[in-house]
């Protein structure tokens, strides 16, 4: 199967070991936000398994920023990615079973299907689409940044900044990111979905290094 994961990471070495170990046999890409550590140390010997480490730590107010890095520097050649944050556990065969539950969905203009929490999509989100149920997947038209996709999302992807103002008025909001991609695929009339069944199981709600009081309230 030729699949990239793309894990993006800041500061969670042990997490980040636990992930990595979970997806073995796989091509596995570290996007690090500028750990205390260096993160090329982790894993010497395992060749299935790169790093690229920022300069500097980006936050949630420049995560914009490092994701469109991310976007225009994807390595190029493979059928599909995936791209998951580093504090989660994934389930038994997670890669075979978001492989088949894209290739499922039948619309040519799908774009993304999200791993996000299955009770995050009984509420419409950024793009105030209600939600429609297809079974085995859900279409949301929101994008959460644990997703899976093909090479078109590159092509098409558009991030723009997110203005700091945002915060001024809730400093507890995540980075925006989210929000800018889904309403630009939404415009575009591009498919977002999201799995049913939950694929994955977020680990660091209390220890949450961008929204700790958000992330105790409401997981991922």
């Amino acid at each position: 199967m030729n699949i990239l994961i793309n894990i993006t990471s800041y500061n969670r070495k042990e997490m980040l070991l636990n992930l990595i170990g979970q997806l073995k046999g796989f091509d596995i890409k570290v996007w690090d936000d500028h750990s205390d550590f260096r993160i090329e140390y982790l894993l010497k010997w395992d060749n299935k398994t790169t790093f690229y480490q920022f300069q500097k730590n980006h936050g949630k107010k420049l995560a914009w920023k490092k994701f469109n890095f991310i976007f225009e520097n994807i390595p190029k050649g493979y059928d599909y990615y995936i791209f998951l944050p580093d504090d989660i556990e994934v389930v038994e065969d997670f890669i075979f079973k978001a492989v088949d539950l894209w290739e499922s969905i039948q619309d040519e203009n799908k774009i993304s299907l999200s791993f996000s929490d299955f009770k995050r999509t009984k509420q419409p989100n950024w793009t105030q689409f209600n939600s429609v149920d297809f079974g085995n997947y859900i279409q949301t038209q929101w994008l959460d940044m644990m997703f899976i996709c093909e090479p078109r999302f590159f092509e098409l992807v558009k991030l723009t900044e997110v203005c700091q103002s945002r915060w001024k008025i809730n400093s507890l909001l995540g980075s925006g990111v989210g929000s800018k991609i889904s309403n630009h695929f939404h415009k575009l009339g591009m498919g977002m979905y999201n799995t049913k069944e939950n694929l994955t199981k977020h680990l660091g709600n209390k220890k949450s290094l961008m929204n700790p009081k958000e992330r105790k309230k409401n997981k991922l």
